[in-house]
C-alpha cells in the first residue's frame, strides 16, 4: 500500500513529468528538421516557413489580401525546396502551396482569383513553343486554382505523356478530378486520359478505381479521343487493346517473376558443371604461417560480385574482374590475377576497403564495375566506377579520369535502363562552394563515355565529423539501394530517407522519412583490431502490388507506403538487423539474425529459423517453391509456409563463409568466398531418362 507522503510526490511530480514528455504525436513525428535525425533533404528557408505560417494565421482572420501576399513572398526558387507534408512525407514548397490554395473556403477562391487571375490568363497565352512547358508548369505549380488552371493542368498532362513522364501527366488529369469540380473540362474525358496513363505508370489500384468510375459514373457520356467516339469505358477498352504495354501494366497485378521460376531439385546429388576456384588461386603457394595470416583477414571472407548477362558471368572480387562463359567454365578474361591479391590485402590501406561496395552491372556490349583500388593506402580512398568491353575486357572509361567525379564517393550500386545509368553517390564537403558538409547524390550518366547527364541532391548529412579507422576498421555506412518504377527513380538511403526522383530530368518529387538512429556526432578513434558487430546489409525496398515496403538499415521499424497517393499504409516494429529478402500474395520474407516471414494480412511473424552464419549477407533466393540460401554448411531449403528446413544440399561449397545464390536458365551458381560453383538445373541423366535415353555425363572443368 502506497503511503500518503507517496501519494503526495507522486501528485507533486506529475504535472512536471507531464511538462517534460512530448506528445505522442510529436514524439512520432518525423521531421525533416528535425536535428537527431541524420540526413535533411533540401531545406526551406526560414522566410519560407514564415510565409506559410504568416498564410495560415491571416487566411483564419478572412484577411484574404494578406494571406495571399505572404504565399507569393515565396520564389520559385524555394518553390522547389522541401518542408514536412503529411504522414511523414517531405514535400517540395510548390506542392504545399498547391495544397493550402485549393483548400481555400469559396469566399477564399474567389478573393484569389481576384488577385491572380490576370497573371495566370497571361502565361498561359505565352504558352508557345519553348516556353510552352516552363509557363505550364508554372501555372500548374502557382496558379492551379485560378479560372486557367484546370486547362493548364490538362495541356501539361498531354505533354508529359507524349514524353513518356506518365506517372506525372496522370497526377495532373487526377488533381483536376480531385481538387476542381468547378471545370469546365468533360470529366469522363479527364478520367479516361488518367485511367490511360494510370495503366502506363502500373498505379493499379487507382486504375481499377478510374475503370469503375469509367464503366458507372460516366456510363451516359460519349467521348472522342483520337477520331472516335464511343462510351468512355468502352473507348478505354479499346485504346488498351491498341496499345499492348499498357494493356499489360493494366491486367499485370504484379511484376513478373525471372526465369527463374523454372524447377529447381536439389534432392538429389548434383554433381557442378563447372567451378571457378577463387581461394585455390590466392592460396596456392603459401607457407603455413602466411594461409594462417591471410584467412585471419576479414577480407578472405569476402564474395565476388557477380552479373550474368547472356551466356556469360563476369565477376568483381576485389577489384579483380573475370569473365567466364558460362556453358563451359572456361576463363574469357581477366584483368589481373589473383594470386597476389593477398599481398594488397594486408596492407593497412587495403584492409579498409569494405566488401560489400564493390559492385558489377553488364550490358551485351559492356561491364561495368564499382570498385577501389586496393594499393591506394588512403584509408579514405573514393570507389570509383569503370567501364569495360564486354568481349574482351578492355577498359573504356573511368570515373577517376573524368573531372566531374572528382569529388564523388560511389556508395551504392548502379541500377541500367533504357540506356541511361543511375548510381548513388556521396558528394564530398567542399569549403570553396560553401558546402561544409556532405551530400547525397544521384547521378544520371551516359552508358557508354560516362558523360554526366544530370546530377540530383537527395540531402545533406548532418554528420559533421572526421571519423579516423585504423587497421581492420572499415566505414560500415549502409549502401543506398536504387530502383525504377514506371518512370520513377526510387532512393532509399538507408539513413531515415527514401526519396523518389523523375527517371528523365531528375526532378526530385517527394521523400519520405522514417524513424533510424541518431547520427554520431563526435570525433572519434578506432584502435587495432577492434571487432565490429555484424550489420545486415542494405535491402532494396520491395513492391507489393501498389505499396513500397521500406526497411532502412539502420531502423528498427518496417513499413509500407503508397507512393502515387502519398499514404503511410502501416508501419511495424522488426529487429535492427532485420533486412528484406522478398514478398509474395501473403508473407514478406525477412533476413538478419534469422530467416524469418510475416504475414501481410495480419503482419504477424509467422516464422523464424536460424541458420548457420546468420541470414544478415548474401542473396536468398525466395521462389512459390521455396526459400534458398547458401550457408557455410552448404545451400539450405526451406518450406516457405512452415519455415521448416525441407533439406541440405551439401555440394561443392563446404567451410565457405556462405555467400548468393544465383540463377540462370540452365545453372544454379553459389557465389561464396572460396569459388563460383555452377550447378546443373537439370543433371544430364534426369533429361534422358525422361526421353527414355541413356545419358554421358557432361564433361566437367575448373578454373
Amino acid at each position: 500500500m502506497i503511503s500518503m507522503r507517496s501519494a503526495i510526490a507522486l501528485l507533486l511530480l506529475a504535472p512536471a513529468l507531464a511538462l517534460g514528455q512530448a506528445p505522442k504525436d510529436e514524439e512520432d513525428k518525423v521531421s525533416n528538421d528535425n536535428p537527431a535525425r541524420p540526413l535533411q533533404m533540401p531545406p526551406a528557408t526560414t522566410e519560407v516557413k514564415e510565409a506559410l505560417d504568416d498564410f495560415e494565421r491571416f487566411q483564419r482572420r478572412s484577411a484574404w489580401e494578406r494571406a495571399l501576399k505572404a504565399l507569393y513572398t515565396i520564389t520559385e526558387d524555394q518553390a522547389l525546396r522541401f518542408v514536412d507534408g503529411d504522414s511523414g512525407f517531405i514535400i517540395p514548397v510548390a506542392q504545399k502551396r498547391r495544397q493550402v490554395l485549393t483548400a481555400l473556403p469559396p469566399e477564399g477562391q474567389a478573393a484569389y482569383r481576384l488577385f491572380y487571375d490576370a497573371e495566370a490568363q497571361k502565361l498561359f497565352a505565352d504558352a508557345e513553343g519553348p516556353t510552352e512547358l516552363a509557363n505550364l508548369e508554372r501555372i500548374y505549380s502557382a496558379y492551379f486554382t485560378t479560372t486557367i488552371g484546370d486547362d493548364a493542368a490538362d495541356r501539361l498532362g498531354d505533354i508529359y505523356f507524349e514524353m513518356g513522364r506518365f506517372d506525372r501527366a496522370a497526377d495532373c488529369w487526377l488533381s483536376i478530378l480531385h481538387d476542381r469540380p468547378d471545370t469546365n473540362l468533360s470529366p469522363a474525358t479527364i478520367a479516361l486520359k488518367s485511367a490511360l496513363a494510370l495503366a502506363r505508370a502500373g498505379r493499379r489500384t487507382e486504375f481499377d478505381q478510374i475503370r469503375a468510375d469509367l464503366a458507372d459514373r460516366y456510363k451516359e457520356d460519349k467521348v472522342t479521343i483520337g477520331g472516335t467516339t464511343a462510351a468512355p469505358a468502352e473507348l478505354l477498352r479499346r485504346l488498351l487493346e491498341a496499345d499492348p504495354p499498357a494493356a499489360a501494366l493494366a491486367e499485370t497485378a504484379g511484376p513478373t517473376p525471372a526465369a527463374a521460376e523454372a524447377s529447381l531439385d536439389l534432392g538429389r546429388p548434383i554433381e557442378p558443371d563447372w567451378q571457378l576456384r577463387i581461394a585455390e588461386s590466392i592460396e596456392a603457394g603459401m607457407t603455413p604461417a602466411e594461409l594462417n595470416q591471410w584467412r585471419s583477414n576479414s577480407l578472405s571472407d569476402a564474395k565476388p560480385a557477380v552479373a550474368v548477362e547472356g551466356s556469360t558471368l563476369f565477376a568483381n572480387y576485389l577489384g579483380h574482374i573475370v569473365a567466364v562463359d558460362l556453358d563451359s567454365g572456361k576463363l574469357l578474361w581477366r584483368t589481373e590475377a589473383f594470386h597476389h591479391l593477398e599481398n594488397l590485402a594486408m596492407q593497412q590501406g587495403g584492409q579498409m576497403a569494405t566488401p560489400g561496395r564493390f559492385a558489377i552491372l553488364a550490358s551485351r556490349e559492356y561491364v561495368w564495375t564499382v570498385a577501389r583500388d586496393l594499393k591506394d593506402q588512403n584509408y579514405m580512398a573514393p570507389f570509383h566506377l569503370a567501364c569495360r568491353r564486354a568481349d574482351n575486357g578492355e577498359l573504356v572509361w573511368k570515373s577517376t579520369d573524368l573531372p566531374e567525379y572528382a569529388l564523388f564517393d560511389l556508395n551504392g550500386p548502379p541500377l541500367l535502363s533504357d540506356g541511361t545509368m543511375f548510381i548513388p553517390a556521396k558528394a564530398q564537403p567542399n569549403p570553396q562552394q560553401s558546402q561544409p558538409l556532405p551530400e547525397q547524390m544521384v547521378l544520371a550518366i551516359q552508358p557508354h563515355d560516362g558523360k554526366l547527364l544530370w546530377k540530383r541532391e537527395i540531402g545533406v548529412f548532418r554528420q559533421g565529423q572526421q571519423r579516423f579507422y585504423y587497421y581492420n576498421m572499415r566505414d560500415n555506412s549502409p549502401q543506398v539501394r536504387l530502383f525504377l518504377r514506371a518512370g520513377s527513380l526510387y532512393i532509399d538511403t538507408h539513413v531515415g530517407v527514401l526519396a523518389r526522383l523523375d527517371a528523365g530530368t531528375g526532378a526530385l518529387d517527394w521523400g519520405y522519412g522514417y524513424k533510424t538512429d541518431a547520427p554520431q556526432a563526435e570525433m572519434y578513434f578506432f584502435s587495432y583490431n577492434r571487432v565490429q558487430e555484424p550489420q545486415a546489409v542494405s535491402g532494396r525496398p520491395l513492391e507489393n502490388g501498389d505499396a513500397i515496403l521500406v526497411k532502412g538499415a539502420q531502423s528498427s521499424r518496417l513499413y509500407a507506403i503508397d507512393p502515387n497517393r502519398m499514404k503511410a499504409l502501416w508501419e511495424r516494429p522488426v529487429s535492427k538487423d532485420a533486412r528484406l529478402l522478398g514478398v509474395d500474395d501473403r508473407s514478406l520474407y525477412l533476413g538478419g539474425q534469422e530467416l524469418g516471414s510475416l504475414d501481410l494480412k495480419t503482419r504477424g511473424l509467422s516464422w523464424a529459423t536460424k541458420l548457420p552464419g546468420g541470414s544478415l549477407d548474401g542473396a536468398v533466393l525466395v521462389r512459390s517453391d521455396g526459400l534458398f540460401q547458401l550457408t557455410p554448411r552448404g545451400i539450405f531449403e526451406l518450406d516457405p509456409r512452415s519455415g521448416d528446413v525441407r533439406r541440405i544440399f551439401r555440394g561443392q561449397d563446404l567451410g565457405s563463409a556462405g555467400g548468393d545464390l544465383v540463377l540462370t536458365d540452365d545453372l544454379l551458381l553459389a557465389v561464396s568466398n572460396r569459388t563460383i560453383t555452377a550447378y546443373p538445373r537439370r543433371t544430364a541423366g534426369a533429361d534422358a531418362s525422361a526421353r527414355g535415353e541413356s545419358a554421358t555425363p557432361k564433361e566437367k572443368t575448373s578454373r
